[in-house]
């Protein structure tokens, strides 16, 4: 499985080299988690897995929405160049309807280049090719107990750390986060771009209300979300990067 590179630390060499190594090709693969192997759940993880090659190869968040891209799902499965799948309970015994049925796997779908390209092209949009730089994420997390910064070593933010890596994968973006002995420092590798903002949890939202902002030529665009899981708000957050680094700043504050 080809693994978008996700570049935690500068004391992690081996990851900085494999993140330099990805290639525009692991854009075009995605994943998604169904229930068993039939047509039917495939079909529906196709269609998912489509829509988030459709947006991570443009670069464009407004495709995450975008009802033509509904109309694409059905024909997900000629795209495809192959798929397989992992058992998500590799570990755990078969038993009753998980033996077949219910079993959780994860779908993993690599698209033709060709043809997503042309689909992009039939949508008004076209691959972003060029160098994406890495994304230094200065996130400040309060939740109901502390406050604290997130880190590429700290104990305290293991789960949001894990969620904003998940969410770098997905939409082939890189990011780095600075170890706790270098915050004051707040050294950066070359060419990085400072997506700044804050997590903070809400009884009120009955959620997590994420506040972003990212400077790029010359433009300082903020945008967030309400209300979510820190799953979704790290997508959010890094889904909105990508957008205005791509060109697409107008379609960032609606996704």
């Amino acid at each position: 499985m080809r693994v978008a590179a996700a570049l935690m630390s500068f004391a992690l060499p081996c990851l900085a080299a494999t993140a330099q190594a990805a290639g525009w090709q692991d854009l075009y693969q995605s994943s998604a988690i169904v229930t068993g192997t039939v047509a039917t759940t495939r079909a529906d993880g196709l269609a998912q897995c489509l829509r988030d090659v459709l947006v991570k190869v443009s670069g464009n968040p407004a495709l995450l929405d975008d009802p033509r891209v509904d109309a694409l799902g059905g024909t997900a499965a000629e795209l495809v160049e192959d798929f397989a799948y992992l058992d998500r309970q590799s570990d755990m015994p078969r038993h009753d309807e998980q033996g077949s049925r219910d079993r959780p796997f994860t779908l993993i779908a690599h698209f033709a280049p060709t043809k997503i390209d042309a689909a992009l092209a039939a949508l008004g949009e076209q691959p972003w090719r060029a160098d994406r730089p890495p994304l230094l994420v200065r996130i400040t997390v309060r939740d109901r107990n502390a406050t604290f910064p997130m880190t590429a070593d700290a104990d305290a933010d293991e789960r949001q750390r894990q969620a904003l890596l998940a969410s770098a994968e997905r939409y082939g973006m890189r990011v780095v986060l600075l170890p706790k002995d270098r915050l004051a420092v707040g050294a950066a590798p070359p060419g990085s771009v400072p997506l700044d903002g804050t997590l903070t949890w809400s009884d009120a939202a009955f959620g997590w209300v994420g506040e972003w902002r990212l400077a790029w030529q010359g433009r300082d665009i903020a945008w967030g979300i309400t209300g979510v899981s820190f799953d979704e708000a790290f997508r959010n957050a890094v889904r909105g990067a990508m957008g205005v680094l791509s060109g697409h700043a107008e379609a960032v504050s609606q996704h």
